[in-house]
């Protein structure tokens, strides 16, 4: 599973916002927001300023750890993302096959993976001059597309786009495609390898087992 933070490399700090905030691409309409209702890009808005916050309240001396803010940080994870649904579209087909029981040890796991691998990235941001662009937001039915980029110190132009789900009057990212590259597809790949030649009860083990290594 060490092949999706190497091939994310790149935006390293860009991974980091994504996946503190809040997840085709659709037709391209802007619709409004029914009255009452949080549009996704102000979706997308508050939670890159909630996130920066954090980011650089953590670089002020006696301020305390990221690592100690773990339950404010995931927190503001699971205000955002829709864990379920990221894991669901991740995992594919063999999803509808499995048992309640194990979709949800599936979904816990797949989300302590992802959050204890983007804790251990957080303590490495030394950032402070990022500035972010909202581009554009793309809404069709349930589902919606923001696109925005980040410039980083020494003007490296890095574009991340979070595609959204909505349910009831709720807007919930499922997934982050940094640079071209999606969070879901890269899981998705991985876990097909590991299914065509073992269970999926093969899967949780190692899943089980990679999340006890990155605690």
């Amino acid at each position: 599973m060490r092949r999706v933070l190497r091939k994310f490399k790149r935006g390293k700090f860009s991974l980091i916002i994504g996946f503190l905030l809040a997840c085709g691409v659709y037709p391209q309409f802007i619709c409004a927001a029914l009255p009452g209702q949080v549009n996704p890009m102000e979706i997308i808005q508050k939670g890159t300023e909630r996130a920066l916050q954090l980011l650089h309240e953590a670089q002020v001396t006696q301020a305390p750890a990221l690592r100690q803010r773990k339950v404010e940080i995931l927190d503001i994870v699971s205000e955002y993302f829709s864990f379920e649904e990221m894991a669901r579209r991740a995992l594919g087909r063999p999803w509808k096959d499995q048992p309640s029981d194990k979709r949800e040890e599936f979904v816990r796991l797949f989300k302590q993976l992802l959050f204890n691998a983007y804790i251990n990235r957080l303590e490495s941001y030394t950032g402070s001059n990022e500035r972010v662009y909202y581009d554009s937001e793309l809404v069709e039915g349930d589902h919606a597309l923001v696109r925005t980029h980040i410039i980083l110190q020494g003007d490296q132009n890095v574009s991340i786009d979070y595609r959204l789900c909505r349910s009831g009057e709720q807007w919930k990212v499922y997934d982050v495609v940094v640079e071209g590259i999606s969070f879901v597809d890269n899981y998705r790949s991985q876990f097909a390898s590991i299914l065509t030649n073992e269970s999926f009860d093969s899967l949780l083990r190692k899943l089980r087992e990679k999340v006890a290594q990155s605690s």
